[in-house]
């Protein structure tokens, strides 16, 4: 049973109607200045203003901008190391404590898994320690759960890396989308805690994201956690909106488009 505090704080990442609309802003601690988030203020006010409803941010965002998320869910990005220039991008640990983010205001915390690769033992380890210290705080834990690089995500990679994440003791699932509605049930049926799906390298249809988000909400997923095919869309606060309009308001994808046409 979830404490107090973690209820209190996941209202303000999600709506009332248990979905939501995550957007990521924590690219920059791997690969610094990324185009979209250059002046992160900016784009802040642009989502909101297509009705996001929480976002992940780093440490150093949330401290310089926090009068930017008044009012909207704070993840606080716990996790990181290597940089785009790192032989090993896997080699992530957790760079902040639960302390940290209580002292940044933050309304949840977020760190990644990898399964199948040489760090995923350490990765799985440090997860379950921090559950248990979001625990004695009353802080939700998000776990992103990545395959490693010599991993194909398939249902069946996904849906066990979803299921040990909600095993170590997270809150929520941040997680890849494989197959269609059907294919991808088996994922989200088998976990026992939210499913929200990112987003991925930026994609060349400008419609992508809003296919993706379908699918994912029709198979059971509580959201989406997506960046760059946000930040970087031609139009982001209008796909904001679109994929506010299917998480929702259960619009269809040609519903949706109009947002962004």
């Amino acid at each position: 049973m979830s404490s107090p505090g973690k209820e209190l704080r996941l209202n303000k990442i999600f709506a009332k109607d248990k979905k939501t609309l995550i957007v990521p802003l924590d690219h920059g601690i791997v690969s610094g200045s990324v185009g979209g988030l250059e002046f992160p203020h900016k784009t802040i006010d642009w989502l909101k203003k297509g009705g996001t409803d929480a976002f992940i941010a780093t440490y150093g965002i949330i401290r310089k901008f926090y009068k930017c998320f008044e009012d909207y869910g704070v993840i606080l990005r716990m996790d990181g190391g290597p940089s785009d220039y790192a032989p090993d991008m896997e080699a992530m640990d957790l760079m902040c404590t639960v302390e940290d983010a209580i002292r940044v205001g933050a309304d949840a915390v977020i760190t990644s898994t990898w399964l199948g690769g040489p760090h995923e033992a350490r990765t799985m380890a440090s997860a379950m320690k921090l559950a248990a210290q979001c625990d004695a705080w009353g802080m939700p834990l998000i776990i992103e759960t990545f395959v490693s690089s010599g991993i194909e995500p398939t249902v069946e990679s996904v849906g066990m890396a979803a299921r040990i994440g909600c095993e170590l003791g997270a809150d929520v699932i941040k997680t890849y989308l494989v197959g269609d509605v059907e294919a991808y049930r088996q994922v989200t049926e088998n976990c026992f805690c939210p499913i929200v799906i990112l987003g991925g390298e930026k994609a060349d249809d400008e419609l992508s994201v809003l296919r993706w988000t379908k699918t994912a909400v029709d198979a059971g997923a509580a959201g989406t956690s997506i960046g760059r095919n946000v930040f970087q869309h031609k139009s982001p606060q209008g796909v904001t909106r679109a994929l506010r309009a299917i998480i929702h308001e259960n619009a269809s994808v040609e519903q949706a488009a109009q947002f962004i046409r």
